[in-house]
């Protein structure tokens, strides 16, 4: 009797851990792509910024699975209250973007194991009549992730 409630338990314990992994494949800025590889996406930015301010955003790529992660693609749009000053990002990452156009594309040819890319923008605020920024965003594509993309948007509120 109690080898068949700790097999039971056992199993619903299993089938759990698939349905919150199945469920969470697409959260808080990390998915767990066709391979079991992870790819995460964060926003490092500021919570507000007063009127004309000058401040860095951070969009940061990696790989926190065991394999690396190949062939990344990755549309940063940022809103127009926020004036791109400089951007940067590091080796082996190729950046495209048409000038007057606030979307900028990028490309990961290979992201090893526990690997992260940042791409930083120098941005100087301009509010104007609104309170807060529109939402940054940041999509990544890749052909392993469920859905295909994964999504991660910020945004910036006006320092009174």
């Amino acid at each position: 009797m109690k080898s068949k409630r700790i097999l039971t338990i056992a199993a619903l314990t299993v089938i759990g851990v698939f349905v919150i992994a199945a469920a969470g494949c697409k959260m808080s800025g990390m998915a767990v792509t066709t391979r079991g590889q992870l790819l995460k996406v964060n926003i490092v930015h500021p919570k507000d910024l007063p009127e004309r301010g000058v401040d860095n955003i951070d969009i940061v790529v990696g790989s926190r699975g065991v394999n690396s992660v190949r062939d990344v693609l990755l549309d940063v749009e940022l809103p127009p209250q926020l004036i791109v000053l400089d951007e940067t990002h590091e080796r082996g990452v190729t950046m495209t973007h048409d000038p007057g156009s606030n979307v900028y594309h990028y490309t990961f040819g290979n992201l090893q194991p526990a690997e992260d890319s940042t791409i930083r923008y120098k941005v100087r605020t301009s509010f104007g009549t609104v309170s807060q920024s529109d939402s940054v965003k940041a999509t990544a594509w890749q052909r392993d992730l469920p859905g295909d993309k994964l999504v991660e948007t910020a945004v910036i509120k006006l320092r009174p």
